[in-house]
């Protein structure tokens, strides 16, 4: 089930680490099998009055990883803004390269 948090004003950095940390038992508790099992079933969203339909590939990468860069850039972005010292290559992150 997908269930976003209503997140009404400003929410302090300890909550949002606790919503992190909830998500995150959460996953931990899937064996692979079961995630495995969630190819191509049908997942629907239902954001106000707007359905979408989607299969669990079609969900992830084209809405939540597009949802998830959008909100990283632009926290990014506001942070520049506002002089943190942030570069490209804070926002690469760890390069994947071929080990010789």
């Amino acid at each position: 089930m997908f269930a976003p948090p209503a997140l009404v004003g400003p929410v302090p950095f300890a909550d949002l680490q606790a919503m992190i940390r909830k998500a995150e038992v959460a996953l931990e508790a899937f064996t692979p099998d079961e995630v495995d099992r969630c190819a191509g079933k049908h997942l629907d969203l239902q954001i106000g009055p707007r359905r979408l339909a989607f299969t669990s590939e079609t969900f992830i990468l084209s809405f939540s990883l597009p949802n998830f860069h959008f909100h990283a850039v632009t926290a990014y972005d506001i942070l520049r803004s506002r002089g943190v010292p942030l570069g490209k290559r804070d926002d690469e992150g760890r390069l994947r390269t071929r080990s010789a």
